[in-house]
């Protein structure tokens, strides 16, 4: 009798579009916005080549891991991977890492809130905040179609808020006087495309909905690495104007929406701010709901946590329990005053780690699982895989100093609380999840022998024809 999981219940309702959308929202996001005056005034006219190289550098990352997720599409890949294809222990403490990322959703609620508090005092951002939080766990409550439906509305609207700023600002770019690309060197052109990798990546979260997806061996690959070109295109057109507008000194540092002041009518600014840079937020945290609960309902499958906590609501196909804990983790720092910088470079540290685990472990299922990387519609000759993986752990390791490299002792000491717990589930639950799968695989193999009994005894009971000979048996002589 085949085992009944909680995974089995999610629906495949998600296509191509809805995986594109779900690729595009997950990497637009406030670092567009925020960012590319940072970057300008490390590498001014330099910019839109830093993002450039940015967004090669995390394709060539993401190859590996769309390699993998085409082989072995799964839900919650960040757990189901490394538990398959290295150990159980190594799979939890993989999607342990991955869940900081949640709190990362008061992050995206807190920065909305700044924006629309720029428009009118009324806005408190951490109301705003929760606010945005709750609405966007209801819609995920009602099902991965409902939302990433949303989230394809949602692109649509953000994509048309900064095409009014790529338009209005290549009217207004004075090419004569345009900065030279390389003002402080090459190697600080290298620095600020690091930094931007920041605002690239993202593109995994599509690979954690592989059991709600039509098609996910195809649509896996295509929405990582499309959907990160289609933004990196973006990015690059939004970055040319923004260095050749206004003064270097006068952007330096300063969000798009200084430029979008200079280059818009009030209200065509309202709408950038409201469509683009707000929209890009919003949709971010959209998509981030819809893959982040995926590990966490394969791991609860496999006895990491009570089976009950993992449950799918039948008529919607979501966990809805594990919907709950995330919202309740994403707005527990917006209502606890954490400053949103804290909150954001913690999780993404950890993540960058999470990313090295699957790179490696992409490596390791290539000799562990031969035919099922052999039979992938999107594969990769072995020379290149260990290429890109040595070059995608070192760029995360890089990005990983970058992050951690002004943590003060408190975000240090929450970091290691957190793996702590980790350490400590696995620790505790591991033989019990060694019983469940183990009972599983007594299950799945007697099921497999059953079949073989019954397809032998019907083969047995059919008239023998006189043009077939039975491998079992010797020919006639």
């Amino acid at each position: 009798m085949a085992v009944s999981l909680n995974q089995d219940q999610l629906k495949r309702t998600i296509g191509l579009p809805g995986a594109l959308g779900v690729t595009i929202n997950q990497v637009i996001g406030g670092g567009i916005v925020s960012l590319t005056g940072v970057a300008i005034g490390i590498t001014g006219g330099g910019t839109p080549w830093a993002y450039i190289i940015a967004v090669i550098t995390i394709i060539l990352v993401s190859i590996p891991y769309a390699s993998m997720a085409s082989a072995l599409p799964t839900v919650g890949g960040t757990y189901t991977w490394p538990a398959r294809v290295v150990h159980p222990r190594l799979g939890f403490l993989n999607m342990w890492l991955a869940l900081m990322q949640q709190c990362a959703l008061s992050l995206y609620g807190l920065s909305a809130g700044i924006y629309l508090n720029s428009l009118a005092d009324f806005f408190d951002p951490v109301v705003v905040a929760v606010v945005i939080v709750s609405v966007f766990y209801v819609a995920n409550l009602m099902g991965a179609a409902f939302s990433s439906r949303v989230g394809v509305w949602l692109m649509v609207l953000m994509l048309l808020g900064f095409s009014v700023f790529i338009i209005a600002g290549f009217g207004h770019i004075e090419w004569n006087a345009y900065p030279e690309p390389l003002p402080h060197g090459f190697t600080q052109l290298l620095s600020a495309a690091a930094l931007l990798t920041f605002a690239t990546m993202g593109s995994f979260g599509v690979a954690e909905l592989g059991r709600e997806m039509k098609n996910p061996a195809r649509d896996i690959p295509l929405a990582m690495i499309g959907g990160t070109l289609i933004v990196g295109l973006l990015y690059v057109l939004i970055s040319i104007p923004a260095v050749g507008v206004l003064p270097i000194a006068e952007v330096s540092g300063q969000p798009l929406s200084v430029v979008a002041a200079e280059i818009m009518p009030h209200g065509w600014w309202v709408f950038f701010i409201l469509g683009g840079a707000m929209v890009a937020i919003v949709s971010t945290l959209n998509a981030q709901l819809l893959w982040g609960s995926k590990g966490l309902v394969a791991a609860t499958d496999d006895g990491w946590l009570p089976a009950a906590f993992g449950r799918v609501n039948a008529r919607f196909g979501t966990p809805h329990w594990i919907l709950t804990a995330l919202f309740v983790l994403g707005i527990a720092p917006a209502l606890a005053g954490l400053d949103i910088s804290v909150i954001g470079t913690a999780a993404s540290a950890l993540v960058q780690v999470m990313l090295i685990a699957i790179l490696l472990v992409s490596l390791r299922m290539r000799y562990v699982m031969p035919e099922v990387q052999a039979r992938a519609p999107f594969t990769i000759p072995a020379w290149l895989h260990w290429t890109l993986a040595v070059i995608g752990t070192a760029v995360n390791l890089y990005q990983i100093a970058l992050l951690t490299a002004d943590f003060t002792p408190v975000v240090w000491i929450a970091l290691a609380v957190w793996l702590a717990v980790g350490v400590l589930i696995t620790v505790l639950r591991y033989p019990a999840v060694a019983r469940i799968l183990a009972a599983r695989a007594a299950a799945a193999g007697a099921e497999s022998a059953g079949r073989t009994a019954d397809q032998t005894a019907e083969a047995g009971a059919a008239p023998p024809s006189p043009r077939h000979t039975s491998p079992h048996q010797a020919p006639p002589r």
